[in-house]
């Protein structure tokens, strides 16, 4: 065995091989694919607390124009009505989430900031009743992905905004007041928020 010279190193450490990924672009791959969830554990947290100790009677709403509701405008994205309820908003949020995050991490946040705290303030301002729910959220996400491609018109924000128009298209018909039970001004604000920052993020990244 001969002693080995410590200004040399494996030619594995010195080079990585052909056609693996640098261990840079997986972590931020992973941190990517992972922010979404964190802003779900919140919701399903708080799911699991309210069935659990208090029998779904544990509610956080947005009251319209009250001062106990004001915070609701933070907090109730993660309060909903059963796990029902919280499941049919997790999936589409996780995948629009990803949708937005596979074009900029920047954006996503500033959308998810605007049909969060944006979406909640309008609700409290203008809605006609108590209000929880992340569905406002998922259609401000949703606005942004059908108004991103015909705003930059760039191959893949307009193959992401069809491919999210005929998969999900059918959820515009939320918007509308259809179902007695379901806050659609909360869809109608969040939606129209998310076209506001389609069209307002591509002005300004036009502008640079």
């Amino acid at each position: 065995m001969r002693e080995s010279d410590p200004n040399t190193r494996p030619l594995a450490e010195n080079r990585a091989f052909p056609g693996t990924i640098p261990k840079s672009v997986m972590q931020e791959v992973r941190r990517t694919f992972m922010l979404p969830f964190y802003f779900l554990v919140p919701a399903w947290v708080q799911q699991v607390v309210d069935q659990v100790i208090f029998g779904g009677r544990w509610n956080i709403p947005i009251i319209p124009r009250q001062v106990q509701g004001l915070p609701g405008v933070l907090f109730s994205v993660f309060s909903h009505a059963n796990f029902a309820h919280l499941i049919a908003n997790s999936i589409p949020f996780l995948i629009f989430s990803w949708l937005i995050l596979v074009q900029s991490y920047r954006r996503y946040v500033i959308t998810l900031l605007v049909g969060w705290i944006g979406g909640g303030v309008w609700c409290w301002l203008l809605g006609p009743r108590p209000v929880h729910g992340m569905s406002g959220v998922v259609y401000t996400l949703f606005g942004y992905l059908l108004g991103i491609g015909w705003q930059e018109k760039r191959l893949v924000s307009l193959a992401i905004s069809v491919l999210v128009l005929v998969n999900y298209g059918g959820l515009v018909w939320g918007v509308l007041p259809q179902e007695p039970f379901v806050a659609w001004w909360g869809h109608l604000i969040g939606f129209v928020l998310g076209l506001g920052t389609a069209y307002f993020t591509s002005r300004i990244a036009s502008q640079r």
